[in-house]
């Protein structure tokens, strides 16, 4: 690590203005947290089109702060009402609404921050420290190693992202097909344009992931805001108790629950496409399988807690090593992120640690203060979230969808990517009422042009020789983990299939 850049990077990172953005980027990432059916990757994906004309350092401190914020959003609804604010704070739920009902929520809110607080600073102490070595040797990759490692990318999200292998292949085969439309980076010809001018310019990333996944939610709110026929629910929250407090002394009695957590959450972050859900649902259970007092557990363990929200924030920072080092998302909110870096015009890899050196560092290091920062502004947003998530969806939803359509034309000045946009949410749409998994398409568009081009490239450079190309050392291995974990997520649907069947027989005979 040169020292000069490093130096440089810190005045940086503690500069006012990085300061503001994570400030800023904290507090819409909590209040999206906080509020049932949003997120944090919400949050990114519609404040995305208004850092187009930040400083990249400064975009991605905001935008990765709105993930930082969010994860520990989702807890104060999940302790506060008995609904989980983001997917990830599920299992939160099942240990915090207990205890507030007892009158604890200001204590389990606390350790949900506290251990979201280390779960961050390790997990972006790790990226600090291992982004940059990893880069220097993915520095080494051709393109058939690039190829392999993008198809393995979307092959493990697709057999990671629903009940179903073929629908998560066939999502993750639409998103590949939808990033070829427009020029050919090798040829220069166009593809699948069938004459439309908007389409030679290829489809708009922001307009697509906006759709996807904002509209696809709004959907969603609209049905069940006409199922509820326009009647609002009244959400009863519990009260903070002013007087129920953790000590240090207390915290620290849970260390290894603290810490085993960041380290799954770690795990989990590297590898791509498992995201915080995944990582809460293994911590917890561990916690639950090695604890001194399992008992506790489902009557508000704060244990439980300190493992869960540890792991989640762990995944965040985490997630941005395979982003940084080999352009691979290790999370859908670190595929969202992909945005910021297209916009500047930049691809995200191993090149930024040589091209950009400095704004990587700045990242990396406002990313450990960002996690400090969130202890602070988390104790106070704690105490007034609670009526935030109160608000009705009647009124949530025209906000948020005059937002996503602002940020989808707002990039280009087009109304074709309105259109996209709305085309993209209806097939999110569609895809959740047939259990289709959204983000592998997603993925496989951001990751479709580096499978498709680096495909090309690597025919060109081995004479075209399919055997020579396939045949290099890396390439080989990580093509036949793509073909294992498929296998692997075959033979486990088999498997799950055939336990339902033997299940729901069982259940038929004890009818009779």
């Amino acid at each position: 690590m040169d020292f000069n850049i490093f130096l440089e990077a810190l005045i940086q990172a503690i500069s006012p203005a990085s300061w503001l953005w994570m400030i800023l980027g904290l507090l819409i990432g909590v209040i999206f947290g906080a509020i049932p059916g949003l997120s944090g990757n919400l949050g990114i994906i519609l404040f995305l089109p208004f850092t187009r004309s930040m400083p990249l350092a400064e975009a991605i401190i905001f935008l990765t702060c709105i993930f930082c914020g969010g994860e520990f959003g989702g807890s104060i609804s999940a302790i506060l009402i008995g609904t989980p604010g983001t997917n990830s704070a599920t299992c939160t739920m099942l240990e915090g609404y207990p205890l507030a009902k007892q009158g604890h929520a200001r204590k389990a809110l606390v350790m949900a921050l506290f251990a979201s607080c280390v779960g961050g600073v390790l997990s972006s102490l790790c990226l600090l420290f291992m982004a940059p070595s990893l880069a220097k040797y993915t520095l080494e990759f051709g393109p058939p190693e690039y190829f392999a490692i993008s198809l393995f990318g979307v092959s493990i999200i697709a057999s990671l992202s629903g009940k179903s292998l073929a629908k998560g292949i066939f999502s993750g085969c639409l998103g590949i097909v939808l990033s070829i439309v427009g020029p050919d980076e090798v040829s220069g010809m166009m593809r699948f344009s069938f004459g439309n001018i908007n389409l030679y310019r290829g489809l708009n990333l922001i307009a697509l992931l906006t759709g996807f996944f904002a509209m696809g939610s709004i959907a969603e709110k609209v049905c069940d805001i006409m199922a509820e026929k326009g009647a609002r629910k009244k959400v009863e929250s519990i009260g903070l108790d002013e007087n129920d407090v953790f000590t240090f002394k207390e915290i620290l009695k849970y260390k290894w629950g603290l810490l085993y957590g960041s380290l799954i959450g770690i795990i989990i972050g590297i590898i791509p496409g498992t995201g915080a859900g995944i990582a809460s649902f293994i911590a917890y259970n561990e916690a639950r399988r090695t604890s001194k007092h399992p008992e506790e557990y489902g009557h508000g363990s704060y244990e439980g807690i300190a493992a869960v929200e540890s792991a989640n924030n762990g995944v965040t920072s985490a997630s941005l090593i395979p982003l940084l080092t080999l352009g691979l998302p290790g999370s859908p909110s670190a595929a969202v992120l992909i945005g910021a870096f297209t916009m500047k015009g930049l691809t995200v890899g191993p090149m930024l640690f040589r091209e950009q050196p400095v704004v990587m560092y700045t990242i990396m290091i406002a990313l450990v203060i960002a996690n400090v920062i969130m202890y602070a502004e988390g104790w106070w947003l704690s105490k007034v979230l609670a009526n935030i998530t109160k608000i009705p969806n009647d009124i949530m939803v025209p906000i948020l969808l005059v937002i996503c359509a602002a940020g989808a034309v707002s990039v280009n000045n087009s109304t074709f990517d309105l259109l996209v946009f709305v085309i993209a949410g209806i097939i999110a749409y569609f895809f959740a009422k047939l259990n289709v998994p959204v983000v592998p398409a997603v993925l496989g568009f951001v990751l479709g042009n580096t499978i498709d081009t680096n495909l090309r490239k690597g025919l060109v450079m081995t004479g075209g020789s399919f055997i020579e190309f396939i045949s290099r050392p890396i390439t080989m291995v990580v093509l036949i983990l793509t073909v294992v974990v498929i296998i692997l997520s075959f033979i486990k649907e088999i498997s799950s299939g055939r336990k339902k069947e033997v299940f729901d027989n069982l259940m038929d005979q004890g009818d009779d």
